[in-house]
């Protein structure tokens, strides 16, 4: 029987083709590091007087709670899993990331932001893993490419080009 013939059920969907709404709902995601990030770099909180680091510091919290997001889907992922095997695995780095990501807060710079980009890549990696070996679809490993892609980008601009590293 060639693949024409086979049954509709019999035919595993191709999931390749990222979701345009996952595609604009993670684009989206990413806006809030580059808009922080520019406003970290033109000093935009001391212009409008705002407290001295604000942005940063509003960069960075956003950070933590995207990687926090993040580890999260592997919580997801470990209840659904037929390979029960994986499932302690994934809870911890679920709990883990966020609690690395948290620690971002309390370190001083450039510390907060080489953490939160090794926590992106990480989870970057994680998340190409869960894609290939099938517990999540693929177009999520190439969605997760993408997105950390920018955010790291974002990151390393802000680590690069802030003004001091005081504070």
């Amino acid at each position: 029987m060639t693949a024409a013939e086979a049954p509709p059920q019999a035919l595993a969907p191709d999931d390749r083709a990222i979701p345009a709404s996952a595609m604009a709902l993670g684009a989206a995601g990413v806006i809030p590091f580059v808009a922080l990030t520019v406003a970290t770099l033109v000093e935009l909180d001391h212009r409008y007087g705002l407290p001295a680091g604000m942005a940063r510091a509003a960069l960075v919290g956003y950070g933590v709670v995207i990687a926090s997001f993040l580890g999260g889907v592997r919580w997801g992922v470990g209840l659904l899993i037929p390979n029960r095997a994986h499932a302690p695995s994934l809870f911890a780095m679920s709990v883990l990331a966020p609690l690395v990501a948290w620690g971002a807060l309390f370190m001083p710079r450039p510390h907060d932001l080489v953490v939160l980009i090794g926590c992106f890549l990480v989870l970057c990696v994680s998340d190409v893993a869960l894609a290939w070996r099938g517990s999540a679809p693929r177009w999520y490993g190439t969605l997760r490419l993408i997105l950390t892609a920018a955010v790291v980008l974002t990151l390393l601009a802000a680590l690069a080009l802030s003004p001091g590293l005081e504070g």
